[in-house]
């Protein structure tokens, strides 16, 4: 089974436009699920829907740009694809100022927020998202992976029906006080029931985890990123235009020695040539999670996509909820890999 997620979203260090970050990349895959046969859980960054709206009746351009957005949302769900929760809190924070978005100064993790804020945040997104598919959502994705602590946002996403989690990329880690995670010690599985936390398993959790695939990227990777970020292009020719928020020195250094090479399994451009590695030739699983962003994709990143399909002899596509469906009606779905 393959389960392919997307983080629908603009860059948060320079935000690029929404056609080359949006609609222009999303329309690729769009056309290429049509031919394939894929479906689609597209996560969708609903801060930014939610600060649009909110400048949008001063701001005739910004109405006209949220309005395009949402149709196209529509568009996405109405093709057979799912409408996912993804939260990008700094949002919240966020300024509109010479034309352009300014990120500075604002709180990119849930656990900034109070408890308060944090339940209206869940609030207010999920019902801007079910406006737009028909009141479907049921899955989540923390921005930045930034999952925990998830007893703040526990009983929110409880209340509004989200009961799929896909936040967690077993054996990674980020050491960044700004946007940081530890999945050293979860489960080396596809996917598992969890309560209080997805990092702590529970076979009678009301949530459910489904883990995006994890992969082990070669010592130079990090390297050709900063040279990459040194001289100002972006790898393998994405489409987005815009620029990515940086992380810490720390987490920097700790990278170019060697260590967080854990990573997520991706189409995006930087990451897409793993799917056709020898290391994941020899893996041998029954569901895949492969996830991306529109924003992120590269010139080959839908070829080679196509070949890791027909290399794993991949026939069957679900959405994230379909796979949580699948699971939950007890398919061996081999937990453990």
């Amino acid at each position: 089974m393959l389960v392919l997620s997307q983080d629908y979203e603009l860059f948060f260090q320079r935000s690029g436009s929404i056609e080359k970050c949006l609609f222009e990349p999303t329309n690729m895959l769009l056309d290429f699920a049509d031919k394939s046969g894929v479906r689609v859980t597209f996560f969708v960054d609903a801060g930014m829907l939610s600060r649009m709206q909110q400048l949008s009746p001063t701001n005739a351009s910004m109405a006209k740009d949220l309005s395009r957005i949402q149709s196209h949302i529509r568009s996405i769900h109405d093709r057979g694809h799912e409408i996912g929760l993804h939260i990008h809190p700094h949002w919240e924070d966020t300024r509109w100022e010479g034309g352009a978005w300014d990120f500075s100064a604002t709180r990119y993790q849930l656990r900034d927020f109070s408890t308060d804020e944090v339940g209206d945040i869940v609030l207010r997104y999920t019902r801007l998202l079910n406006e737009l598919c028909d009141g479907n959502v049921t899955t989540f994705r923390a921005g930045g992976f930034c999952v925990e602590p998830f007893d703040a946002i526990r009983d929110s996403l409880l209340q509004n029906g989200i009961t799929i989690d896909s936040s967690v990329v077993p054996g990674a880690v980020l050491k960044d006080e700004n946007k940081g995670f530890d999945f050293s010690n979860v489960p080396k599985r596809s996917w598992w029931y969890f309560d209080e936390s997805p990092l702590i398993p529970s076979a009678n959790g009301r949530f459910l985890e489904v883990a995006i695939t994890p992969v082990v990227l070669p010592f130079r990777h990090y390297w050709g990123r900063a040279i990459d970020r040194v001289v100002g292009r972006q790898p393998a020719g994405v489409v987005g235009d815009g620029s990515s928020k940086a992380i810490g020195k720390r987490e920097i250094i700790r990278r170019l020695a060697g260590a967080g090479r854990v990573s997520e399994l991706s189409i995006d451009g930087a990451k897409a040539g793993r799917l056709v590695s020898s290391r994941v030739r020899r893996q041998n699983r029954k569901i895949w999670q492969v996830m991306g962003h529109p924003k992120l994709l590269g010139k080959s990143s839908l070829d080679l996509l196509q070949k890791f399909i027909k290399w794993k002899d991949i026939r069957r596509f679900e959405s994230l909820s379909g796979c949580a469906s699948a699971i939950r009606a007890g398919e061996d779905l081999a937990a453990r890999e």
